[in-house]
This record gives structure tokens, sequence and C-alpha cells, in this order.
């Protein structure tokens, strides 16, 4: 006689409610990663900014995040989750109020930085949370629900700017996260227990410095350094100086030290390592083409906001999508094929925008960002899981707060060389499509534009001019695209650096 099933134990209602609180901040909190890129073009009108100023305000959120995110394992420990995450929360929330009243691009930028640092936290406290609230038989519908809810805020990001920014003005894209976020803090501040932290756990303080003066060096180099003519510049040398001496004694300290800020022990695992660095590159290769379509089609192809916003959303859902098949496949068939095949297709996608031109059509930005976003997730998946399926246990958390640190180092560093290769490119295109412009030229003296383009007056000029600039950013944004498809091509081949695993890792929430 076979004994009954027992049934898995139900959630109760203050888990639901745990559960609610601490997803709707971290759903806001990775709204905001995606909300504004719609907004960028509307903000750099009202600041006068130009295209490297502006990608600042994206860049200082994810640098912003990057730093922090680096040591919210200590901060969790150290002065126990619930008070992390109402710091986080409450600071998110009033930086969000402070960016909504920029005047300057210095403010916004500044208050994107706070943004981004002070919610750093929330994504992988929420997790935990998440799954405290609820008996170990439901972790797994816990960390579902947890990981679909909040893939659906880099999926509505752009849809929910849009609409914020059509009918009302950029600041709302910033006003819009404000009462969510103090709704969950409320809802933490009364129903999570504070639980036991360890007051004495040690820093690294030296290690934790030096690696976040690397990265806030390296970004500040990439942002600056078109601008700044590169190494013709004393202030980039400086910087540079400054990175590799911070580098140097990050590794001579690592490896010396009692208790590092990162165990050089890990770094020994094979999979572990390649991961990294594809990870770099993955991150590198995330953001960049949402940001330039965002700025490309509402400022050559004139796109109505709420269209922009709606055309680019398919991305997100791409996303939702491939982690859904990707999960599916990672036992069916080798992860190193489906990882390649993440690559692939983003480098497809990217290959495909690379010939848009000043026509492109809204089904275009559709299909391409759906087919990017499905990459995405179908090779977030298998990446993830090879480079922990041979990291020894006592290293995985490290590991975890390391593959996050240097996929958004890599997120942020992919925005700033995507500008600065535009910037760069639109200026040498310009230079190139003025030496053709002459008189004697038999083009210009074609019916179709001989009226408007007469060079002997200044109204033809003006309008020479305006479209070879318009000309020169199209091709600018087109470098790109192509340089992005180039680097995801280029992975392919690595993906075989990796052992072949048979068990699949532990998932992760982070994305």
């Amino acid at each position: 006689m076979t004994q009954a099933a027992v049934p898995a134990p139900r959630a109760s209602l203050r888990g639901i409610a745990v559960m609610v609180s601490v997803i709707l901040a971290g759903t806001v909190y990775e709204i905001n990663i995606t909300i504004v890129t719609v907004a960028l073009p509307y903000m750099q009108g009202t600041f006068a900014a130009t295209h490297d100023q502006i990608s600042w305000v994206v860049t200082s959120f994810v640098l912003g995040m990057t730093m922090v995110l680096a040591c919210s394992g200590w901060l969790a420990d150290r002065f126990g989750r619930k008070r992390v995450f109402l710091v986080g929360t409450i600071g998110f929330t009033l930086a969000s109020l402070l960016c909504a009243s920029a005047t300057t691009v210095e403010e916004a930028v500044l208050w994107r930085l706070l943004q981004g640092g002070f919610g750093a936290p929330l994504m992988p406290i929420s997790q935990a949370m998440t799954l405290d609230a609820f008996p170990k038989e439901r972790h797994g519908t816990a960390n579902t629900i947890w990981g679909i809810a909040t893939m659906i805020g880099p999926a509505m990001g752009p849809t929910i700017g849009g609409l914020l920014v059509e009918y009302h003005s950029w600041p709302w894209t910033f006003y819009f996260g404000v009462p969510f976020g103090a709704l969950a803090a409320f809802g933490v501040w009364l129903l999570v227990k504070e639980e036991p932290h360890q007051a004495n756990r040690p820093m690294d303080w030296v290690g934790f410095a030096t690696l976040v003066a690397v990265v806030g060096m390296l970004q500040f180099i990439l942002n600056r350094g078109e601008r700044l003519d590169w190494f013709e510049s004393m202030e980039i040398v400086v910087a540079t100086t400054i990175t590799g001496a911070c580098l140097y004694i990050f590794v001579v300290h690592s490896a010396m030290a009692r208790h590092p800020f990162l165990e050089p022990a890990m770094f020994r695992d094979r999979n572990f390592s390649i991961g990294l660095a594809l990870t770099f590159i993955w991150g590198f290769v995330l953001h960049g083409n949402i940001v330039l379509a965002s700025l490309m089609l509402q400022e050559l192809r004139g796109f109505p906001v709420i269209t922009l916003g709606l055309v680019l959303s398919p991305r997100g859902l791409g996303v939702m999508a491939g982690m859904v098949i990707g999960n599916f496949l990672l036992k069916r068939i080798d992860p190193r094929i489906t990882l390649g095949c993440g690559f692939g297709m983003i480098a497809l996608s990217s290959w495909v925008m690379s010939g848009w031109n000043n026509e492109v059509e809204g089904f275009d930005v559709l299909w391409t960002g759906f087919l990017q976003g499905t990459g995405t997730g179908i090779g977030f998946i298998p990446l993830f899981a090879m480079m922990f399926a041979t990291l020894d246990a006592r290293h995985r958390t490290e590991g975890i707060m390391v593959f996050n640190l240097l996929l958004f180092t890599g997120i942020s560093c992919g925005i700033a060389v995507a500008v600065s290769v535009l910037t760069r490119s639109t200026s040498i295109n310009h230079a190139t499509l003025v030496e053709h412009i002459s008189r004697y030229n038999d083009l210009l003296s074609q019916p179709r534009v001989a009226g408007g383009w007469d060079t002997g007056t200044r109204g033809g000029l003006a309008t020479i001019e305006a479209e070879v600039t318009r000309q020169a950013t199209m091709i600018g944004y087109l470098n790109n695209f192509t340089f992005i498809a180039f680097l995801a091509a280029t992975a392919i081949p690595f993906v075989l650096l990796f052992r072949r695993i048979r068990d699949r890792a532990p998932s992760s929430g982070m994305h």
C-alpha cells in the first residue's frame, strides 16, 4: 500500500505580502535601467548636452550600481538585510526625486549615480528575502515568480517611458518610481523581521577601494577620452596612470592579504575565468544597441516617443522568452552550443541593424530587437551554468558578486565606447562627405536637388550642411552596430574553451 504524498505547505499571507513588497522595489529599480532611454533626446535638449555628455545619464547609473554591488554582500551581513534594504529603497526613491528636479546635465549624472548606488543591493537582497518568506518546498515557485517579475521591468521600461514623456515630460520617468518605492519601503518595514547579522565581519577596504577606483577610472577614461583627444590630454594620462597603479595594488594586495576582498583561488577555475571574460563581452554588447537605437530613431528618423517605446519593448519580451528556452535546453544539449547561438543571434541582429537607413520602419526595429533579446536570454542561462558548474561551493557567493560586477562594468563600458565611436565616426564621415561638396559635382546639378542645394547661396549651403551632418551621423550609428556585431561574433569561438559540464549549476536570479 503506497503512502499518500504529503502536499507542499502553502505560502502564508504574510509571505506573499513580503514577496510583493520586495519584488516591487526590485522591479522598479530594474525599470530605471531602460525607462530613461526614450527620454535621453529630450534631456539632451533640456540640458543642451552633447551625445557623450548625455550618455553619462545611463552609464552613471550602472557605475553607481557596480561600485555598491561589489560590497552589497558585506553590507547585508554587517548591518542586516532589512536595514540595508530599507536604506537602499529610501535612498533610491529620494534620488529619483532629485533626478526629476535636475537642471543641468552634471546634476542629472550625480543623482543617477546615487540612484544606481542606493538601489544596487535591492536585487540580490530581494531574491533572498523572497526565498526566506516561503518554506523550502516552495522555493522553486517563489524563485520563478521573482525572476519573471524582475524581467518585466526592463521589458516594460521603454513603453512606460514613452507614455510618460508623450503625455507629460521627461522628469516623470523618474517620478514614476517614487510611490512604488515608498510603498515597498513601508511593506518591508512593517512585515520583514530583522535577522541576526555579523557585526564584526572583516572587510578588506584596500582591496575594495582599489577595485572601485579601477572601475570608476576606466569609465571616466572611456567617457571623456574622445572629447579630450585621448592621450593628448594630461587629464586622460593621469587617469590612466591612476587606473594602472590601483590595478597593480589590488592584484598584489589580494595575493598577500590574509582576508582579501576577492579570493585569488577562485580564478584558478578554468570555466569561471573564461566565463568572466565572456561575461564582460556579454555586458559590452548588451545595452549599447538599445541606447543607440533610441537616439537614432528620434534624432534621425523622427519617431514619436510613444512609438519608440512600443517598438523597443519587444527586446525585453525576447529576453523573457529566451531565458525560458535557455533553461529548457540546458540539460538537453551541450550548453556551449546554446551560448554560441545566443552570441550568434546578437551578432545577426546587430549586423541587420548595420544595414538600416534613414527610412527604417518600426517593424524592422521590432523584430531585430526581439531577436537580440531572445539571444540574450538564451545565452545567459548556459553562461552562468558553465561558469559555476566547477567552482568550489565556498567561492560561489563571492563568484556571483564578481560575475555581476563584470557584467555591469561591461554594460557601462559598452555604452561609453558606443557613444565614443559614434562621436568620432560622425566627425570623420562629416569631413569625408564635405570633400565631395563642390559646384563642380554633377550630382548637385541634378533636377531633384538643384533648387535647394545651391552652393552659391547661404540657404543652399545651410541645407547641404544639415544633410551632410544627418548622413554622417547615420553612418556613425551604422558603424556602431557593425562593431557590436563583430564583437559578438568574435566571442563565439572562445565559447569552446569551456570544459563541458554534465550537471546543471544552481541558477541565479540576476540577469
